[in-house]
């Protein structure tokens, strides 16, 4: 199980800093799971299946996807919940604004958002 811990902070794209600040642990203790020198504790496997959305089958035993299958809400949940805990006050006020105004929003209104979307994610070109 160690080295599926270095395997999905790796494909994270996380450094041992802020891979552990996620679940609650110092960089040296990921790495000492790393390393082998200690072992995953079930409460770690748990934090890491909560918080980086991995199958628990993939993470205890190899077998299966490394992340689970979400629909398309609750990927939407999850990126969210884990978006606004590190945004600054404008990135919320931003959300809280779409949510308030999509009500009222009418289809020229989602196009606008859309093009704007684009256009940060570099489909625009």
């Amino acid at each position: 199980m160690n080295e599926r811990v270095k395997e999905l902070r790796s494909a994270l794209g996380l450094s041992t800093e802020k891979f552990g600040a996620r679940v609650g642990v110092t960089r040296s203790a990921i790495s000492r799971i790393e390393n082998g020198v200690v072992n995953v504790t079930e409460q770690m496997q748990k934090s890491i299946c909560r918080e980086f959305n991995v199958s628990e089958e993939w993470l205890r035993n190899g077998t299966g996807e490394m992340f689970n299958d979400l629909s398309q809400d609750e990927e939407l949940a999850y990126i969210v919940g884990q978006a606004l805990p590190q945004a600054d006050d404008f990135v919320k006020d931003t959300f809280i604004a779409l949510g308030r105004l999509s009500q009222e929003f009418t289809a020229d209104d989602w196009k606008v958002v859309k093009r704007f979307v684009d256009a940060l994610a570099g489909k625009d070109k």
